[in-house]
């Protein structure tokens, strides 16, 4: 019977190592969090959930700052160059050199585009985050097209492949930092 409680004890002792070493060594790599200073600074003063935008930035360019996209979408949150600017004049930085892949400066743009969005497309998150991975302009059209969207707010079919993926996955990665970092 000892033996039995001394294997038992092992086998937990093994196992708490074995979870204390995925928490603390895969799953940041597996799923990062970094630049939080920023993202809580900008959540709270464009009013998004941390979990929503750690997961934009996961899925448009897996938390790498000098990340550029085939589109030329540059940095975390992967804006290009016109959004930024526009983005820039809007928050008030109209005339200073924009960095987009400094992380702060990146994070302030895309938190504001990712605000904006989501109040113009009447607070459906969904439908913000297909006009962020395929334009604003795209999803009004979508909107406007009664075999797409039946009530003009929401989008029943997403057209663009991959567009539609890219909401699932954003959706998705917002589910999981929301469990696992309780964001």
């Amino acid at each position: 019977m000892i033996r039995f409680i001394k294997r038992l004890f092992t086998l937990a002792v093994t196992f708490a190592l074995l979870v204390s070493f995925g928490y603390c060594v895969v799953l940041p790599r597996v799923l990062p969090l970094k630049y939080q200073d920023a993202v809580e600074r900008y959540t709270d003063l464009y009013g998004l959930e941390k979990s929503l935008v750690n997961a934009v930035i996961f899925c448009e360019s897996h938390f790498e700052p000098e990340a550029v996209s085939s589109a030329d979408a540059v940095g975390l949150m992967q804006v290009t160059e016109e959004t930024g600017w526009w983005a820039a004049a809007q928050i008030g930085l109209a005339g200073e050199d924009i960095d987009l892949t400094d992380p702060d400066t990146n994070i302030r743009i895309g938190c504001w585009y990712l605000s904006w969005l989501i109040d113009k497309f009447d607070g459906v998150t969904e439908t913000a985050l297909a006009g962020y991975n395929a334009g604003h302009g795209n999803v009004e059209k979508w909107l406007a097209d009664e075999s797409i969207s039946g009530d003009g707010i929401t989008l029943e079919e997403i057209p663009y492949e991959e567009t539609k993926g890219y909401v699932h996955k954003v959706q998705l990665m917002e589910k999981i930092y929301r469990y696992v970092y309780r964001l």
